[in-house]
């Protein structure tokens, strides 16, 4: 699908119980006036549940239309096939508890910059992975995850959101027997293996910011897959828990870690299959990938090509991939830093992830403010995602007498990665504002690492 083929019109499809109070009065008209602003015929629709919004894509709706669905991934995965077989465009308003999809694209958490970003953006069309042919966004898992779904208590999860999920895959990490599967990965000959848990992921995130691989993106065509072995501890888990929050599992020695473009799941027959936050099959099942069919106006922190003023322009910022990738992680460091200072015992511990996350965000300013003329906006991560990760650190400070040596050993393998990543772009080629933003976090990283070898020597 081309620009080319838009109607002019934008449907805002929002849920109605996650809508903000003060939009609830006035019609979400703020929302409203950025796809206005922009040049579309708005209207908007307050929906109960999921299968409304997708009666309204099925009945309002013409080819060519854009959608704005406002919910969280749940939704997003409930109206997907809806979305691809009316051929509208998809633009997520992330109103849910984990926002993966678009965290993905690299959306902000702010409703308003989210909408702009998008709707002065550029059509992409995104892989769908899909299970036992039914369609899933982000991941779909079997083992822990699946069976924490079930355990999920209600009334916890309104009230502490996305901690519940925590609390749930705790309990069942303790209670759930390991599964005796076979996993047959293309046309590779079938692997049998114990194991706590099997996660197949289509998009960069699942579970509330968790990222498995450095390198999946929803454009790939490839499914990736990481199990969890049935000899993994509960130490070790902590471990894993570590790698996904800090980094991924695709060099982990506790995690098995493939990319292909089918992959089948047998034995355990009946076994639950969770997908997007949602229990929607059981085993036996058969992943597969359904590349470039599903059209979201994504924004231009996600793609190549600048945008400006409705035209499109070849004008590039050099390296600007791996720009967009410092940028993403420099705020997710700063989030993760905020996220153990309150929970760590050592004082020089506390102390720099205090400092260092004020300077990182500081440092992710200067460099937004750079790339801004070029039209890529700064994506933050979902406030819930500091919440989610405050408890896992509060449960392995209960655990571990050590707990603040492998926070520290955490924090050194993030900072190592962002590094590399600020010394992989050419500074001569970049804008001045740009080069010398890029430059200040360069230094700011390396005395973050100075002092927490330091730190860690202590420790």
């Amino acid at each position: 699908m081309k620009s080319s083929d838009l109607t002019g019109k934008v449907h805002l499809l929002l849920t109605k119980s996650k809508l903000p109070d003060e939009w609830r009065d006035n019609g979400a008209q703020p929302l409203r006036n950025v796809f206005e602003d922009a040049g579309y015929k708005t209207e908007l629709t307050l929906c109960d549940n999921p299968d409304v919004i997708k009666e309204q894509i099925s009945t309002s709706c013409a080819p060519g239309d854009i959608v704005a669905v406002g919910g969280g991934d749940g939704t997003i995965n409930a109206v997907l096939d809806t979305v691809i077989s009316q051929k509208v465009v998809l633009i997520p308003v992330p109103l849910g508890t984990a926002n993966d999809f678009a965290r993905t694209l690299t959306l902000p958490d702010d409703l308003i910059d989210a909408a702009r970003a998008s709707i002065h953006g550029q059509i992409r069309m995104l892989d769908i992975g899909s299970v036992n042919d039914k369609s899933f966004v982000n991941a779909a898992s079997i083992g822990v995850p699946a069976d924490a779904r079930k355990r999920i208590n209600p009334d916890l999860k309104r009230t502490l959101g996305a901690i519940s999920y925590a609390v749930a895959n705790w309990q069942s990490w303790h209670e759930m027997d390991p599964l005796d599967l076979t996993i047959t990965c293309g046309e590779d000959d079938p692997q049998a293996m114990k194991l706590r848990q099997v996660t197949i992921t289509n998009g960069r995130y699942f579970g509330g910011g968790l990222r498995p691989s450095e390198t999946k993106s929803p454009e790939d065509g490839l499914l990736h897959m990481f199990a969890i072995r049935d000899s993994v501890d509960t130490l070790s888990g902590l471990d894993i828990a570590a790698e996904l929050l800090f980094g991924s599992v695709d060099d982990s020695s506790y995690a098995t870690s493939i990319q292909c473009d089918t992959i089948k799941v047998d034995g355990e027959d009946g076994a639950p299959i969770l997908a997007d936050g949602e229990i929607i099959g059981k085993l036996p099942a058969k992943f597969a990938i359904r590349a470039a069919v599903l059209p979201v106006f994504a924004p231009n922190s996600f793609v190549d090509e600048v945008i400006n003023d409705g035209e499109a322009k070849t004008t590039t910022l050099p390296q600007q991939n791996e720009i967009n990738d410092v940028m993403r992680d420099t705020i997710d460091f700063a989030v993760r830093l905020e996220a153990i200072y309150p929970v760590a015992q050592n004082s020089a511990l506390k102390s720099l992830c205090h400092d260092a996350a004020g300077h990182l965000r500081s440092h992710a300013r200067q460099l937004e403010l750079g790339v801004r003329p070029f039209g890529i906006n700064a994506a933050s991560p979902d406030p819930d995602l500091q919440n989610l990760e405050e408890l896992r650190d509060k449960v392995m400070g209960w655990l571990l007498g050590n707990a603040d040596t492998r926070l520290a050993n955490g924090l050194k393998a993030r900072a190592d990665t962002l590094t590399t990543e600020i010394h992989a772009i050419t500074l001569d080629n970049q804008p001045t504002e740009v080069s010398r933003a890029l430059d200040g976090l360069a230094t700011e990283m390396v005395d973050f690492s100075k002092t927490l070898d330091r730190i860690a020597k202590d420790l």
